[in-house]
């Protein structure tokens, strides 16, 4: 059978049915190029929303943004894990909403305060929205299915859907129609771009202008809003001075692992001051199905490493309060990490240096920037050779 699309118009005239009619149950919309949303909604209401090319990066970045630390929260399998046996939930159940009982945890234990919940489900459902709006015309079914329980918070569909038309309308007026948000911004032309900006901000921008950041994340970075952030790279994506990426998700923490049952992926552990390199290193590392933590206090890393009890740790060498040789061989004296482990980074690759970072006991030795290549063969090298096969 083939699909029939539906305009905007009809799609909103769809919506406000929903609401007159108070139905209960999910709505899947589908694009022409395969993306797919799903609209979980209660009587007329939206509950919650998921979907399209970045479900997973959207939960992170937003729980992140409502004030709950994902980066170094227990491993996220494990909470998935629990919740199978806390709400008698199906494999099935957990794949299409895994993300809404994750956040009705964390309002059991406290983790995440009320306003901040809801602004997180209202920010989320807004988002989908505003890529169904993207798509211009989308496949449309309602499935009368068991709605989400209990009911966190109900958000009113028309007025969800007429932000999302407005976000998208200011998208557009500013010459952003063709880039999609979830796409991400890479340096094309170096010597270009180095002319272009101040060598400070070239600094600070080669990090997120990397191809490894969304410009939803990178927004997210800055407090500010996507619309801002295109805007001000829209003329150096028209010169090709920057070019657009395509940028995987990661990966959902209720696929199938590639570790036994009931072990867990080992767990790396970033020491740095610099939060580009830290979230560089979780990308690549959550997306090859390792545990991450980072820490970016030198101060606090000792304290955090006896008590995460990290299989690799990757150790900036040049921090204030404390530098990366003081905390590897502080690290060497403690017996639990006598044999972890311990890579150098650094952004001068000198001969003293790497001579220094032997002497105090570190295992290897990299450069900055930030290689995926590189680390993920590190890893393989000093954690589990079975995944080099």
């Amino acid at each position: 059978m083939v699909a029939e699309y539906i305009t905007l118009d009809r799609l909103a005239t769809q919506l406000s049915e929903i609401k007159h009619q108070h139905f209960s149950g999910h709505v899947v919309l589908k694009s022409s190029s395969g993306q797919e949303w799903c609209l979980y909604v209660y009587l007329g209401r939206i509950l919650y929303a998921t979907g399209g090319s970045h479900p997973i990066r959207r939960w992170v970045r937003n729980s992140t943004l409502a004030g709950v630390d994902v980066s170094i929260a227990e491993d996220l399998q494990a909470r998935i894990d629990g919740l199978t046996n806390i709400s008698a939930l199906t494999l099935a159940e957990l794949n299409s909403c895994w993300e809404y009982y994750l956040l009705v945890n964390w309002a059991k234990q406290g983790r995440i305060s009320r306003n901040a919940l809801i602004k997180q489900i209202q920010t989320t459902i807004v988002e989908v929205l505003f890529d169904i709006v993207q798509a211009a015309s989308v496949s449309y079914e309602q499935v009368a299915r068991e709605q989400l329980s209990p009911q966190l918070t109900l958000i009113d569909i028309d007025r969800a859907f007429g932000i999302a038309i407005q976000q998208q309308q200011q998208w557009q007026q500013v010459g952003l129609t063709d880039i999609l948000p979830d796409r991400s911004i890479k340096i094309a032309a170096v010597k270009e771009f180095q002319q272009i900006v101040s060598p400070a901000a070239y600094q600070a921008l080669r990090f997120v202008l990397d191809g490894h950041h969304s410009i939803r994340e990178i927004a997210a970075k800055a407090r500010k809003s996507p619309v801002v952030i295109g805007q001000s790279f829209r003329s150096h994506l028209l010169s090709g001075t920057l070019s657009l990426v395509d940028l995987p998700d990661f990966p959902s923490p209720v696929a199938r692992s590639k570790y036994p049952h009931g072990t867990k992926p080992p767990l790396i552990m970033c020491i740095d001051d610099s939060p580009f390199v830290c979230d560089r290193l979780e990308q690549i590392f959550r997306e090859q199905g390792y545990q991450f933590i980072s820490v970016m206090d030198s101060l606090k890393a000792i304290p955090l490493a006896i008590s995460k009890k990290p299989q690799l740790i990757f150790l900036d060498l040049v921090m204030p309060n404390a530098n990366g040789y003081e905390i590897c061989s502080r690290l060497r004296k403690i017996g639990a990490f006598q044999d972890t482990p311990i890579v150098i980074l650094t952004g001068n690759d000198g001969v003293i240096d790497r001579v220094r970072a032997k002497v105090v006991g570190a295992t290897d030795f990299i450069t900055k920037p930030v290689q995926s290549e590189l680390v993920t063969e590190i890893a393989q090298k000093y954690l589990n050779p079975v995944l080099a096969t």
